[in-house]
This record gives structure tokens, sequence and C-alpha cells, in this order.
């Protein structure tokens, strides 16, 4: 796997190299926009959707790097109450994905309230952020060498649990 992983790296490397030249980044996550929309919330769940947005006019690559495509992180007062990993990888899965020019992708997340041991936690104010599990490569001005930048977290989100 790792020597299928350099490889893979170069490419996307050379591909971002050859087609973000002189490009001005983002202001998320390299060249690609992270956000948390849609945001609702209930007496029994907070639901939300992570949108990763290509607002480029050129194609954008991320290669994912763990078995999951993100993990959704519950604090309260900067305790870890939950980590739950979303979208579990498969062989089939492809590990790349190109996104062309304005195109989007949602990653939906949702939290029932309970902690990593299954029990409701208790009324009060809790942080939830989501980190996607993924690189994605720019080419800097000014750079011989493209830069990795590493997996992204949005939020936090303040929710409220009653």
């Amino acid at each position: 796997m790792r020597r299928f992983r350099f490889p893979v790296l170069l490419t996307l490397a050379l591909v971002l190299l050859l087609s973000a030249c002189g490009g001005k980044q983002g202001p998320e996550w390299g060249n690609l926009r992270l956000t948390l929309e849609g945001i609702q919330q209930s007496d029994t769940q907070w639901s939300a959707r992570m949108v990763l947005t290509n607002p480029t006019d050129k194609v954008q690559v991320i290669q994912y790097t763990g078995p999951y495509r993100y993990t959704m992180i519950v604090t309260q007062n900067g305790k870890e109450i939950l980590t739950r990993p979303f979208d579990k990888r498969t062989k089939e899965t492809p590990e790349i994905l190109n996104l062309t020019k304005g195109v989007s992708t949602e990653y939906a997340v949702a939290w029932t309230y309970l902690d990593q041991d299954g029990n409701r936690v208790p009324p009060g104010t809790y942080e939830v952020s989501v980190r996607l599990e993924a690189i994605t490569v720019v080419q800097k001005t000014g750079q011989s060498e493209p830069t990795v930048i590493e997996p992204k977290t949005v939020g936090p989100v303040r929710v409220k649990v009653q």
C-alpha cells in the first residue's frame, strides 16, 4: 500500500502543479471550501451536511487517508464526549476524489445526543466538529514543490441539549 501511495501522491502533486499554477488559494482548505451547512436540531438529534466545494476553474483532487471518509467529534468544556467515524470505505471505494470546477460533494452527519458509551448526555452546551479524513495538494506561487494540506476540521458548532 505504501508503494502505491507515493506514486499516487506524486501524480496528484503534478496534476495540481500543472492545473493550479498561479491560482489563488481558497479560504478554507487549500483550493477547496469545506463548510457545515443545513444545520438542524430537534429534541432527539442534531444534523448537518459537511459540504466540500471546488470554487476554482480547475480540477481539484483529494485523497482519503483512513478507513472512514470523515469523523465527528463532540466535546464539552474541552473534554471529548464522542468520536464517531462516518462512511466506511471499502475496497471498491475510490481513494482519490476528483472535483471538477464548481462541483460540490456532501457528507451527512448526525448526533443523537449519545456519548462514547451510548448513554444520553446530560443537558448542557456541547461543541460539534467534523474532520474530513483526506489530504489535498496546492501549488503556492514561488514554490517549486507542491504543499500537502492535512485533514481539515470544520466547526465547532455549539449545540444546546435539553
